[in-house]
C-alpha cells in the first residue's frame, strides 16, 4: 500500500520537553524504532512524525540550542511525499552532520526488510525546523524617511531565524522613529531600519563640548551632516576644521579627547 500525506504536515513542538517516545535515554545517532502496523497509514504517519519530533529535541539539547525567550519550533514537511509500498516499522535517523534549526534538514526514514531481503526500502525528506516569535511587522509600506506611528505597526508570529535577533519585539521601540529604509507591507521591522528623529541637520550651528581630562571647552560649530541623538557627526568649527562627535540627547555636540592610557 502506498501511503500519500497532505501537502503540509506539521508538528509544533512546544517548549515543554519532549514526549517520552520509548527511545529517552538513547545514544546519540542511534535511531528511534517504534513499530506500526503496515495496514495503518495513520498510524505510520504518527510514528514517523513522533521520531522526528524527538531526534529534533535530542539534536537541539546536543548542540546547547536554547529558544528565544517566548519564541516556540515549528517542524513541517514542505511538499509531498510519499512512503515507499509495503513500508513496515519504519525509522528515522538524522543525517550526519545536519543539524536543526535550518530551512531544510534532511532525516532518513527507513523501513523494515521483507522476509528474506536484508535491507528495506528508505526515503530521504527535507524537514523544515524554524524558529517562531511574535515581532513587531509593518500593517502597510512605509517609505524612507516616513515617521512610524502606532496604526503601522501589528505584532505578529514571524521566523525569527531570518529575520535575527535584530527584529524588534516591541512596538513601542519603533513609534516615533524614522525608517532609513523602504519597508513593504507585512514586513519585519529590525532595529537597523529606523533612527531616531532628526536633531539637527546639516548646515546648522550646534554647541560643542571637548571634554580632555579635568576640563571642558564649549564653542560652537557647523554641522556637516544630519544627526539623531546618539549619532556621531562631522562638523566644521570657524576655523575650518573638521571635527567629529556624539550628539547627546541636550543637543550638544561632545568631542572626547580623553585617552584611555
Amino acid at each position: 500500500m502506498v501511503a500519500r500525506w497532505a501537502s503540509r504536515l506539521t508538528l509544533i513542538i512546544s517548549m515543554l520537553p519532549a514526549l517520552a517516545l520509548g527511545q529517552q535515554g538513547a545514544a546519540a545517532g542511534e535511531p528511534a524504532s517504534v513499530p506500526a502496523p503496515e495496514s495503518n497509514p495513520q498510524a505510520m504517519t504518527a510514528v514517523i512524525v513522533a521520531q522526528i519530533r524527538g531526534l529534533v529535541d535530542r539534536q537541539l539539547r546536543e548542540n546547547n540550542f536554547v529558544l528565544p525567550a517566548g519564541a516556540r519550533l515549528e517542524v513541517s514537511f514542505p511538499g509531498t511525499f510519499m512512503l515507499p509500498q509495503r513500508c513496515s516499522q519504519p525509522t528515522v535517523e538524522p543525517v550526519t552532520g545536519r543539524k536543526p534549526p535550518g530551512s531544510a534538514v534532511p532525516y532518513v526514514i527507513r523501513c523494515a526488510p521483507a522476509p528474506g531481503a536484508q535491507q528495506g526500502p528508505s526515503l530521504t525528506v527535507s524537514v523544515r525546523v524554524t524558529v517562531l516569535k511574535n515581532v513587531v511587522v509593518t500593517t502597510r509600506a512605509l517609505a524612507n524617511n516616513s515617521v512610524i506611528d502606532a496604526g503601522d505597526l501589528v505584532m505578529a508570529e514571524a521566523d525569527i531565524g531570518a529575520a535575527g535577533a535584530d527584529a524588534l519585539t516591541n512596538p513601542a521601540d519603533a513609534i516615533g522613529r524614522t525608517a532609513i529604509r523602504n519597508l513593504s507591507s507585512g514586513s519585519i521591522v529590525p532595529r537597523s531600519a529606523l533612527r531616531l528623529p532628526l536633531a539637527i541637520r546639516s548646515g546648522e550651528t550646534v554647541r560643542i563640548e571637548i571634554v580632555g581630562i579635568g576640563f571642558t571647552v564649549s564653542s560652537e560649530a557647523t554641522a556637516m551632516q544630519n544627526g539623531a541623538t546618539g549619532d556621531t557627526i562631522r562638523l566644521r568649527n570657524s576655523e575650518g576644521q573638521t571635527l567629529s562627535g556624539r550628539l547627546d540627547p541636550r543637543g550638544v555636540v561632545v568631542i572626547d579627547i580623553r585617552r584611555s592610557d
